[in-house]
């Protein structure tokens, strides 16, 4: 988990990185999806520079976190693909609000035991 100064300025990607215990390459992977709205794997390894199993597993981990979605199409003459999009910005900022406060509700609960 990023541990996050709170003496100094936080932006968005520091919140996301620390609530869903994700690293630089995820968000930089999620700002990406935002950007272009649909894309595989094999598509952002190329726009990040990386290897398509790195990129794999960091759009596994926004998949996990609920920040994108893992959609399978089908192609014509058989077959399917995968493409991932990110959630709507109302949905992920409800699903980091809902983190933030069952994080607070869990940390107030443990406090209490040290009585």
């Amino acid at each position: 988990m990023k541990y996050i100064d709170l003496n100094k300025d936080i932006c968005c990607s520091d919140v996301i990185q620390c609530v869903f215990d994700l690293n630089d390459l995820d968000i930089e992977t999620y700002k990406k999806l935002k950007e272009t709205n649909e894309l595989q794997a094999a598509d952002i390894a190329k726009i990040l520079k990386k290897e398509r199993s790195t990129a794999y597993r960091s759009l596994q981990r926004l998949v996990c976190s609920g920040l994108c979605i893992k959609k399978t199409k089908t192609l014509k003459k058989g077959g399917y693909y995968h493409v991932y999009l990110p959630v709507k910005k109302k949905d992920a900022k409800n699903k980091i609000d809902i983190c933030i406060d069952n994080w607070y509700k869990k940390m107030k609960e443990t406090i209490k035991e040290l009585d």
